[in-house]
């Protein structure tokens, strides 16, 4: 092999391991921190991988394709889990729109409008910096009291789709996708292992509330924010544990090219020898071990100094390490695709190296998936309250490409949804929790 092709495999071997060591690290810290050591149960994919990254510790080379092999089936069911979850969340995000404005008590006096819409329009505008007023005006489109007519509602969604001519079949089904997550469409009741989120979402989703006493609102608006709060938590665990699938991933296809030998294939001797320590210390819940953090000791700062050096050397290889190892061999041009992958920000971003040709879509296609879609959001908007109605539009336009086009929009956007809304309880909760977004900020 090539001197500088080995270079690079040996590159990202460095960078994977101290990534390994320092995503396992806070893996095992948040678990003490938070349980005390004793996992719950939507940790259940964890010890499985922790088992594996202790086994190629210490294994011979010849045993690291059975153990990628584990490992990407585990990498697989995480990601899974990690979409339905993440699907849980879209419902719940319904759920919480609607009962926080239905728990929120009558304000005393009217809102000023005229004023509110005033001060919303300088908040948002109050950078200069472009992004941030997008994400301002996104936020603004979430959280304000929603009066638009359903067919402007689908104007605009379809609107968004065309603006996606060109693209490829795949790109266009994976932005369906997401709206139909946010409108809370992807869920049913037999794909939620959580009862008491089971229970959130068919109240919400069932019920008009005409009968519903002010007591039974906020127990149930309580019930949600607990259950969200525990969806959130497995999104985390879910995350990590994909990181350090992917760290240990990265470290067993780089390691055949790296030159490494047994009890060196996270990095080198020392990192290898830490992530063991770290993992001695978990499984025998050594809380004290964590509390001194003594688990990267022994790491130079040179070493560090190199690592950072790498991490901002390592996007700048990519095409010279594909090209260089398609040169090599079909297998060398496999492992360097994985390793790039494997290394990204997309934890679950494919493993598949193979070459698919999507087909480009076009306008007759967005127009065929549009109509499709319209009618499944017309057929939820049927059934439910006109609050749950706002709550799954609100929570598709904010996720949308902007449809207001510049900022005499915004500021009639404001003003119109403020002004047409008659319920003082929903234009409170609305900016009430503007104000504090943009405090946030």
């Amino acid at each position: 092999m090539e001197k500088k092709l080995e270079k690079i495999f040996g590159a990202y071997h460095y960078a994977g391991g101290y990534e390994l060591l320092f995503k396992t690290g806070a893996f095992a810290e948040h678990v003490f921190e938070q349980y005390g050591g004793n996992m719950p149960e939507w940790y259940s994919n964890a010890s499985e991988v922790l088992s594996l990254i202790r086994e190629a510790a210490d294994c011979d080379n010849s045993k690291y394709p059975e153990i990628s092999s584990k490992l990407e089936a585990l990498r697989g069911s995480v990601e899974k889990e990690m979409r339905s979850v993440v699907e849980l969340r879209d419902n719940l995000a319904v759920c919480e729109y609607v009962l926080k404005r239905l728990c929120e008590p009558q304000p005393a006096k009217a809102m000023d409008n005229e004023k509110e819409a005033s001060g919303i329009v300088s908040l948002i505008f109050r950078t200069k910096d472009n992004a941030t007023v997008r994400e301002n005006v996104k936020a603004a489109v979430a959280l304000l009291p929603l009066r638009i007519a359903k067919s402007r509602f689908f104007d605009i969604v379809e609107n968004a789709l065309e603006t996606q001519l060109g693209r490829t079949e795949k790109d266009i089904d994976d932005i369906i996708s997401n709206i139909e997550g946010f409108a809370g469409l992807k869920i049913s009741g037999d794909e939620i292992d959580d009862k008491d989120a089971e229970t959130v979402i068919n109240t919400v989703f069932g019920s008009d509330f005409e009968s519903t006493d002010d007591k039974e609102l906020r127990n149930l608006y309580e019930c949600t924010e607990r259950v969200a709060d525990k969806v959130i938590k497995r999104i985390d665990a879910l995350s990590d544990i994909g990181l350090m699938i992917n760290s240990a991933l990265l470290e067993l296809c780089a390691a055949k090219y790296a030159g490494k030998g047994v009890g060196e294939v996270y990095t080198n001797v020392t990192v290898t020898s830490l992530i063991i320590k770290l993992l001695d210390a978990y499984e025998s819940k050594d809380a004290k071990a964590f509390d001194e953090g003594l688990f990267y000791e022994g790491i130079e700062e040179s070493e560090l100094e190199k690592l950072e050096d790498l991490r901002l050397k390592i996007p700048g290889y990519e095409d010279g390490f594909i090209t260089m190892a398609g040169e090599e061999s079909e297998e060398v041009l496999w492992d360097a695709k994985r390793c790039v992958t494997l290394i990204s920000d997309s934890i679950f971003g494919s493993l598949d190296t193979e070459e698919v040709q999507y087909k480009t879509v076009d306008k007759e296609m967005i127009m065929i998936k549009a109509k499709e879609l319209k009618s499944k959001l017309a057929d939820a908007f049927a059934a439910g309250s006109r609050l749950l109605q706002r709550a799954r539009m609100a929570g598709v336009l904010s996720k949308l490409p902007l449809f207001l086009n510049n900022s005499d929009e915004v500021k009639e956007y404001v003003k119109s949804n403020l002004e047409s809304c008659r319920d003082e309880k929903e234009k409170a909760v609305a900016v009430r929790e503007l104000r504090e977004y943009f405090s946030a900020r």
